[in-house]
């Protein structure tokens, strides 16, 4: 699963002059004034209003700067499901306020899609003028947040050095990881840099009882193919507990975690780390969901079914029905390509590129490259007039081969009474094990009498 905050057109490389107009359009709508005047909150050491604060002649450094933590809701593409965010830091002196955007990346760099299929893709950073991305999000109808980051004077001159190196073409890009590091983990990073590790101390030892398929499969639930892709993929690693730190993965987790953080100051004073979140766009959308689905039962039919149908193919052939036979075959070939391609897949990824989160998957057990053999053996029995031959290929007998892939299937089923074997996978189980065994049962009685 690959997530990310899209905002130019993926036929074109970000920023162009479509894309940069797309920001002066945005800045237009988003409403007269900086963010200041739009929402906002109080940060130790400097006051804020209506008007940008004066800095006086004898303030400590840094006292010109205000950080802001803007946080966008969902939107419509799969990958915005997840929402996003951005650190805003407005300088009075420069009479600036740029927004910071970890979630940058362009679908025609030269090897994105090599590097996204090994797991290596590229994210990269910009700044951006911050009242041009709030009028983009709100054109999108997203909801957004803006909240002071309550740093000192000194830490917000240290995290504006810091954003501004970052953002230079030789920092700017990372190695992406949709759960380790992202848009989102990022801004956690910078700032717990600068208080010198005050969030990872608050955070990480809190469990959340929450996993990061868990809050995949609750964000993904409206778009089917995206849900299911991700239920199959995600290995065992993705059902480990993870903490208030690593939930922070999710920009609304940001967002409520760190509201709970409470930082000290140069003067070892405690407070909030967050000001008053103040919604500046109120989109009009379905909310948020709050748990994981639960499809079990009526993808237990589906499977069911399918299993039966082959079954029922399988009588009709051993009936003496030829046709029964042919359309076992056609279907079943269908089916067990389709199953072990994705297996296949799976296989390769797991051993050969960087999706750490997909090794130590359990799914193999129903979907692995024996299908495919089974698919080539069926395939030619459906395309044979060779009754003598029937049902064998090169020595291998579609009975056999049938119930291998039946039996390494249920195999996966069982294992799971093992410690380690603890994958939440009983989706694609209540799928695809019913289906293998009712091949395999619909096989052994149709090609009985040819193995006989």
């Amino acid at each position: 699963m690959a997530r990310a905050e899209l905002l130019c057109p993926p036929w074109t490389r970000c920023p162009t002059p479509a894309f940069l107009l797309a920001l002066v359009v945005g800045a237009a709508g988003a409403g007269p004034g900086p963010l200041w005047a739009q929402g906002g909150g109080q940060t130790r050491g400097a006051q804020t209003g209506g008007a940008p604060p004066t800095v006086e002649s004898d303030a400590p450094p840094g006292s010109h700067l205000q950080v802001s933590l803007m946080t966008i809701g969902p939107g419509d593409l799969y990958w915005e499901r997840f929402s996003h965010n951005e650190l805003v830091i407005r300088d009075d002196r420069a009479q600036t306020e740029v927004a910071y955007n970890w979630g940058m990346f362009d679908f025609n760099e030269e090897g994105f899609w090599p590097r996204l299929a090994r797991g290596r893709m590229q994210y990269y950073m910009q700044g951006f003028t911050a009242s041009a991305w709030l009028g983009l999000y709100r054109a999108a109808n997203r909801d957004v947040w803006l909240q002071t980051v309550n740093l000192t004077p000194a830490e917000r001159l240290e995290l504006q050095a810091l954003l501004t190196e970052i953002d230079t073409d030789a920092n700017r890009y990372y190695d992406y990881d949709y759960y380790r590091d992202n848009c989102s983990t990022r801004v956690r990073d910078v700032l717990d840099r600068v208080l010198g590790g005050q969030i990872r101390v608050a955070t990480a030892g809190t469990d959340t009882g929450t996993t990061y398929r868990w809050h995949t499969a609750r964000l993904l639930q409206p778009v089917p193919l995206a849900y299911a892709g991700i239920q199959f993929v995600v290995g065992n690693r993705g059902d480990e507990t993870i903490s208030a730190w690593e939930e922070m993965f999710l920009p609304l987790r940001l967002k409520d975690h760190l509201e709970g953080v409470r930082i000290v100051d140069g003067e070892g004073e405690p407070g909030p780390l967050l000001g008053e979140a103040v919604q500046v766009f109120d989109a009009v959308r379905d909310p948020v969901p709050l748990a994981a689905p639960d499809f079990l039962f009526p993808l237990l039919l589906l499977g069911t079914a399918l299993g039966a149908f082959f079954a029922g193919l399988g009588w009709v052939a051993g009936e003496g029905k030829r046709w029964g036979r042919w359309a076992l075959a056609l279907s079943g070939a269908t089916f067990s390509t389709a199953v072990g391609l994705l297996g296949t897949a799976l296989l390769l990824s797991w051993l050969f590129t960087d999706h750490v989160f997909w090794a130590m998957n359990e799914n193999v057990f129903q979907a692995n490259p024996v299908s495919l053999v089974l698919a080539v053996v069926l395939l030619r029995e459906a395309l044979s007039r060779n009754e003598l031959r029937a049902g064998v290929w090169a020595g291998m007998r579609v009975d056999v081969l049938a119930k291998v892939v039946g039996g390494v299937a249920i195999a996966g089923l069982f294992v799971q009474v093992f410690p380690g074997f603890d994958q939440v996978n009983g989706e694609v189980l209540a799928v695809l094990l019913p289906a293998h065994v009712g091949l395999a049962s619909g096989v052994v009685r149709a090609w009985r009498p040819s193995m006989a």
